[in-house]
């Protein structure tokens, strides 16, 4: 189904999610039935079915709202000082941060980058999902891409590929471990403290001009918690959604993974 193409029509799509966001949180995401949200809403299943096909184009838009990429664009705006080396930390900090202001986030993006899943999705959203699959990607490539290519990092085209891949896959594994809270405390306790260690150490890996420390990260979580208590709402919108949907200034990204 189509996006909306006016101002009215996104406050009203955007009206939709919020309700479909509500039957989650009490129902669950498995539980809620798509016809309901027409019903919570006031509206005809007609008007439902303008801008969602089915429940499973409702899921991955409420997961593409949720995205981190619809925040770090404004937080960089916001924070012209970041350093190369800030930027590189900025997608796995802005994701713990997501993930604590909105539970729900990481039930959708478990759920929507299933392929069982997203593959019952219209057209439409799926392209627009896998355009943020590499947006998100380019959030954590193109930094240390840079500061490769800058000398700030000392590290070969392989390794920056290598790096990334690392820093994806151990942010995926990190959310997954803890959000879960099936695993013993004696395993994963101190989580800050446990995910600043291992990705100082995934970074320091290669020779930085400046090292990426502990300190560093803390202080980033700080400046990024103030950021989503005064804009997270603002930016959890269609027009957002719809902008870096239509984005291809990431097409030149190497390789495809699923966005957090």
């Amino acid at each position: 189904m189509k996006c909306p193409n006016n101002s009215l029509e996104a406050i009203r799509c955007n009206q939709l999610l919020d309700v479909a966001e509500e039957l989650i949180d009490s129902q669950g995401v498995v539980s809620f039935r798509f016809a309901q949200i027409a019903k919570q809403a006031g509206c005809s299943t007609n008007t439902l079915y303008k801008y969602f096909e089915t429940k499973e184009d409702v899921l991955v838009c409420l997961f593409l709202r949720n995205t981190t990429s619809c925040h770090m664009p404004i937080f960089i705006k916001r924070n012209p000082d970041l350093t190369i080396q800030q930027q590189a930390i900025l997608p796995v900090l802005f994701t713990f941060e997501a993930v604590k202001k909105s539970p729900i986030f990481n039930v959708l993006r478990v759920v929507s980058i299933n392929s069982m899943f997203w593959k019952l999705a219209s057209a439409e959203k799926i392209e627009i999902l896998k355009n943020r699959v590499n947006h998100f990607w380019s959030r954590i490539y193109n930094p240390l891409e840079e500061a490769r290519l800058n000398n700030i990092l000392n590290a070969s085209e392989q390794d920056v590929l290598d790096l990334t891949q690392a820093i994806y896959f151990f942010l995926g594994g990190a959310v997954s471990s803890y959000e879960s809270q099936l695993m013993d405390e004696k395993y994963l306790k101190d989580k800050n403290d446990t995910c600043y260690r291992h990705l100082s150490r995934m970074m320091n890996r290669y020779k930085w001009q400046t090292p990426i420390t502990a300190e560093m990260m803390q202080d980033m979580a700080e400046r990024i918690h103030l950021f989503f208590e005064k804009e997270y709402s603002q930016s959890r919108t269609c027009e957002t959604c719809m902008h870096l949907g239509k984005s291809k200034n990431c097409s030149d990204i190497p390789i495809r993974q699923a966005p957090m």
